[in-house]
């Protein structure tokens, strides 16, 4: 299985690039990258910012599966259709956002496991709390497909509610829903990992 890494928000409510700012001994999309190797996942297919692009490539540190999304202001959408271009046809995969650092390998090994298991009819895996979907999401090989009508932030998650009998919602931690959107998000995240 192959996950798909959408690394190519504009962080405008943050006021500057939210995945390079510093987490642990790297930054942030830095840890979400080693958590995704370190679960198993390979190729890895990210699609970043320019910006984010230039800062990994300059530290050597790029993904040899990267693109980057020139029109990032058209929605998560567009990061997710040029991830879907890069993925193989008839390869399951997951969606894993860049500015969740604090979803470990092995929660997401945890949940590839479960995906595995997934009975007849259900093709997502998805972490859920109160009618919302965490990440990181994993998805049969058909949704390659049905996502390529997706626009905006929310594209995704209207096509996704389309099929909501074949979705198995898994109840998740806290990390798998904390959006890394503003300066006090950023905050909370650190107090977090004191």
């Amino acid at each position: 299985m192959q996950a798909i890494l959408l690394a190519a928000g504009l962080s405008k409510r943050m006021g500057r690039q939210k995945l390079l700012l510093p987490f642990g001994s790297s930054t942030v999309v830095e840890t979400v990258i080693d958590n995704i190797r370190s679960a198993g996942f390979a190729p890895m297919l990210c699609v970043f910012s320019q910006e984010t692009y230039d800062f990994l490539k300059d530290k050597g540190s790029l993904p040899v599966s990267s693109a980057i999304n020139k029109e990032p202001e058209r929605g998560q959408s567009s990061s997710l259709l040029i991830g879907l271009d890069m993925l193989p046809d008839g390869s399951d995969f997951c969606i894993m956002l860049g500015d969740l650092p604090s979803v470990t390998a092995d929660e997401i090994s945890a949940l590839a496991k479960k995906f595995a298991d997934l009975p007849r009819g259900k093709t997502i895996l998805a972490p859920s709390r109160d009618g919302r979907f965490g990440h990181p999401m994993f998805f049969r090989s058909v949704w390659k497909e049905r996502f390529k009508v997706a626009s905006g932030d929310v594209g995704g998650r209207k096509i996704i509610l389309e099929h909501e009998r074949e979705i198995a919602r898994v109840a998740s931690p806290d990390a798998h829903f904390a959006d890394l959107d503003t300066p006090d998000d950023y905050k909370r995240l650190l107090d977090k990992g004191k």
